[in-house]
């Protein structure tokens, strides 16, 4: 069995898993509620058995949607379990939807909170769990025999990625080129390849050589006619290629060199439904009482507009304007000069407004209209993008999804300063939060931010 691939059986092992692990919960759940009378006897009993039957359907389904039985070798036990609880919420969140639109009260709200704490609890444990097991089967089912051939910059790393990771399975057996990539394995010109695969048994031949190199065809006819499994160790030429895929247009192979969950559809209607919830009921429970006292105390610290307005880089660098409750005295530099932590121009009432970020507090309007969203990375200054797009790696990147209220570098402390060095933690954070988005994500970032903000930080 090719540990390199995703095994059918150990799929249906963790799917089987899966299905028993979240009919007990459902059943638990059902025990735990309806204790005190007999389910069976009651008129909503056929109710419960077709919820089970589509709960059931419905996990399988976003499962293997959002791959969470694709078993790759490098996937991490905490990765596993990250992708369970990411199914998860989501069938929490397409269930209580679809119930909504069908007006469906019969279901106790008791039972849907004691089975999703039970479903998410388990699942993610029996993920994590099966992903610990099978790195430890693969460490002690052998090891694959294999031949490298090729230059040797492109097989020094993928030496040292073999040797520190075992749970790969992969012995290099030898090495064939112009210079010996590593002292510690046997090494021989490339002449010497078929002599030796004459007189040694291996499983796998991977070759690393320039795109268009002729020897890629010629290797791959020796490994058939061998039977070896031919690997390719390609030099793509990106540095930040970790996150390759490799997509079919008929029979054209694609390269996408960043993984951007937000780029698909389903994702991007679930951050935006959460947006729209998040901001609607923040609007509803601050606004009517928290805005007019916070405008009349904005209008007597001095005079100017009760709004500031400023034009910021935006989602797909399409400027927009930002609005804040104004905290500094009308001044010819507000486009240009961020506030420093004692600038003059703010107001008094407006450092308390700063300290406890209730200027911020117009924007949940701009995130309920979809200009923004309420997790993601702060919104620049124009002059600001300008200015460090031209100094800074990856900048740019950082407008491929919506600007946020809060994001992933705020909550690290990554904020209000403005140097080159601290702007590059900024969009190094920004980048891995637009690669790595889930709702988890912006859920825990969000959980951090209301901790920060009640220690007042």
């Amino acid at each position: 069995m090719s540990i390199g691939r995703s095994s059918r059986v150990q799929q249906l092992l963790l799917l089987a898993g899966d299905i028993l692990w979240l009919n007990a919960a459902f059943l638990a759940a059902g025990a735990w509620r309806f204790q005190e009378i007999q389910l069976r006897q009651t008129s909503y009993y056929d109710d419960y058995l077709q919820l089970l039957a589509f709960v059931n359907v419905l996990w399988v389904m976003l499962g293997l949607a959002l791959g969470s039985y694709r078993l790759g070798t490098v996937l991490e036990p905490r990765q596993a379990a990250g992708r369970a609880i990411r199914v998860g919420i989501l069938h929490l969140l397409i269930l209580s939807l679809l119930l909504v639109a069908l007006k469906r009260d019969e279901y106790s709200r008791l039972f849907f909170i004691a089975f999703y704490s039970l479903t998410l609890f388990i699942t993610a444990g029996w993920h994590w769990a099966f992903r610990r097991w099978l790195r430890r089967w693969y460490r002690r089912s052998g090891f694959r025999k294999a031949v490298l051939v090729g230059a040797p910059e492109r097989l020094v790393p993928f030496l040292r990625t073999v040797r520190r990771r075992p749970e790969l399975g992969l012995r290099v057996e030898h090495t064939f080129g112009p210079e010996a990539p590593d002292a510690a394995v046997p090494h021989a010109e490339e002449e010497a390849l078929p002599p030796f695969l004459d007189r040694h048994s291996v499983q796998e031949l991977l070759v690393a050589f320039p795109t268009g190199d002729p020897r890629w065809q010629q290797y791959f006819h020796l490994a058939d006619a061998r039977m070896l499994r031919f690997r390719a160790l390609p030099d793509l030429g990106v540095q930040h290629s970790k996150g390759l895929q490799i997509d079919f247009y008929d029979d054209v192979p694609v390269l996408s060199f960043r993984r951007e969950p937000l780029e698909y559809a389903h994702w991007r209607l679930l951050k935006r439904i959460m947006d729209v919830l998040g901001s609607g009921l923040l609007m509803l429970l601050l606004y009517p009482w928290l805005m007019p006292v916070l405008l009349l105390v904005v209008r007597l610290s001095g005079p100017g507009p009760l709004f500031f307005r400023q034009w910021r880089s935006g989602y797909q660098n399409r400027s927009f304007q930002i609005v804040k409750l104004r905290s500094m005295r009308p001044n010819a530099e507000a486009d240009q000069a961020q506030a420093q932590p004692d600038d003059s121009r703010v107001t008094g009432v407006g450092r308390w407004l700063r300290q406890w970020h209730l200027d911020e507090l117009p924007q949940f309007w701009l995130v309920f209209t979809g200009q923004m969203s309420l997790v993601g990375p702060r919104p620049h200054m124009l002059s600001h993008t300008e200015r460090y797009r031209a100094l800074i790696e990856r900048y740019m990147v950082r407008h491929l999804v919506k600007p946020g209220i809060t994001g992933l570098a705020q909550v690290q402390g990554l904020k209000g300063t403005h140097d080159l060095e601290h702007m590059r933690a900024r969009v190094r954070a920004d980048v891995y939060y637009l690669e790595h988005w889930s709702p988890l994500l912006d859920l825990r970032i969000l959980a951090t931010t209301l901790w920060q903000w009640l220690r007042g930080r």
